[in-house]
């Protein structure tokens, strides 16, 4: 009795702990689960975007050197930082079209998935 008398604490501890991790297991399985269908959903509005403007975006990221104060407070350091830079790009709207298409289709295959994984998810980890 003398072990359990010395870890009692952590014996009283071991269900909120587990239920933590149970919890942050579940949130992660439930974004997982729509993470496919939030990126076709960006690709459709990026496409539809696109469509509307007649001509779509390149995005390409850029690092570049900035001096600011240094953690320390001593003096100044380099730092890296990134920039984003947006340029316009031809696209041919019939092939947009088409690709349009294939990701609403695409959806409305994850969209299932994705409910299904949920549902399992939920039944496995109750709230």
């Amino acid at each position: 009795m003398r072990i359990a008398g010395r870890f009692a604490p952590l014996l009283l501890a071991l269900p909120a702990v587990l239920g933590a991790c149970a919890e942050a297991a579940r949130d992660q399985r439930l974004r997982a689960a729509v993470e496919e269908v939030r990126t076709i959903d960006g690709l459709i509005a990026e496409t539809e975007a696109g469509v509307a403007r007649g001509y779509g975006i390149s995005r390409q990221t850029v690092p570049y050197l900035e001096r600011r104060r240094c953690a320390d407070g001593a003096g100044t350091c380099l730092y890296t930082e990134t920039e984003v830079i947006e340029t316009p790009k031809a696209i041919d709207p019939r092939s947009e079209s088409r690709k349009l298409g294939l990701l609403r289709a695409r959806r409305e295959a994850a969209v299932p998935r994705a409910l299904h994984h949920i549902a399992t998810c939920k039944a496995r980890y109750p709230a």
